[in-house]
C-alpha cells in the first residue's frame, strides 16, 4: 500500500506521480548517522549554534573538511567537545574562500555572530586560526529535531 512506503530518494519515486493523491516531498531531510561528518565545537560555538545565532561553520580545508567530505545533504553530528550528547544537522550550503575578507558579511555574521565578534578571546582565536590555512570551507548547518 502506498501509505506504508518510506520515501527516501525523490529521484527514484517519480513513478508515484501517476497515482492520484500521492504527494512527492520536495526536500527530504533524513539523518544518516552511519555516514555523518563529525564536528566538535567548544562551548561558546556550540551554544551559539543551539541558540540560532550561528548557522554557518568555517574550517580550514584539510583531509577532514574539504569539497569531497563536506557535501550538501550530508548528515553532521555536532558535539560540545567530545562529550556524549550530540545534536544532528544536515549540510545545506557550502563554499570555499581563500581569506576571511572573501566571506560575505551576512554569512560572516552567521558564522561568527556579532554578539561575540568583539570578544578578545574570540578575536585571538580567529586570528590564530586564519593563519594556519591557505583555504577555508564554509558550510551552513540546518539543525534537525528528533
Amino acid at each position: 500500500m502506498i501509505d506504508d512506503l518510506e520515501i527516501i530518494n525523490v529521484t527514484k519515486q517519480t513513478k508515484l506521480d501517476q497515482y492520484e493523491g500521492v504527494e512527492i516531498p520536495q526536500n527530504i531531510c533524513k539523518i544518516h548517522k552511519e555516514n555523518r561528518l563529525f564536528l566538535p565545537l567548544n562551548q561558546t560555538w556550540y551554544n551559539l549554534l543551539l541558540e540560532g545565532q550561528k548557522e554557518w561553520e568555517i574550517r580550514g580545508v584539510s583531509d577532514t573538511f574539504n569539497q569531497k567530505t563536506v557535501k550538501i545533504g550530508r548528515s553532521i553530528e555536532i558535539r560540545k567537545g567530545y562529550q556524549n550528547d550530540s545534536i544532528w544537522g544536515i549540510i545545506k550550503d557550502k563554499f570555499t574562500v581563500n581569506s576571511i575578507q572573501e566571506i560575505p558579511k551576512p554569512i560572516y555574521d552567521k558564522t561568527i555572530p556579532p554578539s561575540v565578534q568583539e570578544d578578545p578571546e574570540v578575536t585571538k582565536f580567529i586570528n590564530e586560526y586564519f593563519k594556519k590555512y591557505d583555504k577555508f570551507i564554509l558550510f551552513r548547518i540546518e539543525i534537525q529535531s528528533d
